[in-house]
C-alpha cells in the first residue's frame, strides 16, 4: 500500500504534463493553450541540469543515484546519452566533466516522445522514458512545480507502461 501511494502524485503530475492531442476540431482556445508537446530528437541535444523540485516519492534505496539532488546529463546528436550524479554541487563546467566519462550509453527517439535508453551493444531497452517539451512558462501551485519554456519532463516508465518517476531538466547554462 506504500508504494501505491508514493505512484499516485506521479500519475497526477504525468496527467498534467501529457500533451493534449486530437484533431483540428479539437484545438484548445487561446487561454487553453497548451503548454507542452511531445519531445523531438533536437529538443534533446544539449548538457542538462536536473530542476530540483519537491517531490512525494518513496523508493526502497535511498542511496540510488537517481535521488542525489545534483544531476546533469549530456545528450549528443549521435544518440550518445552520458550523465553524472552527486550529492554535492559539481565544480566544473558540465561539458569539461562529459569529456572525462566515457560514452557507454546510448538514446533513441521513438513516436510521440518515447525515449528508449541503453547500454551500448545491449538489444533490449534498459529505460524507457516519456519526455515532454514544455514550450510555454507554467506554473503549477498544486503540485510546487515551475516550468520554463525550453525544459523537458521526463517520465520514467514501468515495464507495464506505469509511471515511475519524473525528472525536470533544463539547459545547462539557463
Amino acid at each position: 500500500m506504500k508504494m501505491r501511494r508514493a505512484i499516485m502524485p506521479v500519475l497526477i503530475v504525468y496527467a498534467v504534463l501529457v500533451p493534449v492531442i486530437g484533431d483540428a476540431g479539437d484545438r484548445p482556445a487561446a487561454a487553453d493553450k497548451p503548454f507542452s508537446r511531445f519531445c523531438k530528437a533536437r529538443d534533446l541535444v544539449g548538457t542538462w541540469r536536473l530542476v530540483k523540485y519537491t517531490t512525494p516519492y518513496e523508493f526502497k534505496d535511498p542511496n540510488a543515484p537517481y535521488l542525489l539532488p545534483y544531476q546533469v546529463f549530456q545528450f549528443t546528436a549521435d544518440g550518445s546519452m552520458k550523465s553524472a550524479h552527486s550529492p554535492k554541487p559539481f565544480q566544473e563546467n558540465p561539458g569539461n566533466l562529459f569529456q572525462a566519462i566515457p560514452a557507454v550509453v546510448t538514446y533513441g527517439l521513438e513516436r510521440d516522445g518515447m525515449v528508449t535508453v541503453r547500454a551500448k551493444g545491449a538489444a533490449t531497452a534498459a529505460e524507457t522514458w516519456h519526455c515532454v517539451a514544455i514550450i510555454r512558462d507554467r506554473k503549477d501551485e498544486q503540485h510546487q512545480v515551475f516550468m520554463k519554456r525550453g525544459d523537458l519532463v521526463m517520465t520514467l516508465m514501468g515495464k507495464n507502461g506505469q509511471p515511475l518517476f519524473v525528472r525536470q531538466l533544463r539547459k545547462s547554462g539557463t
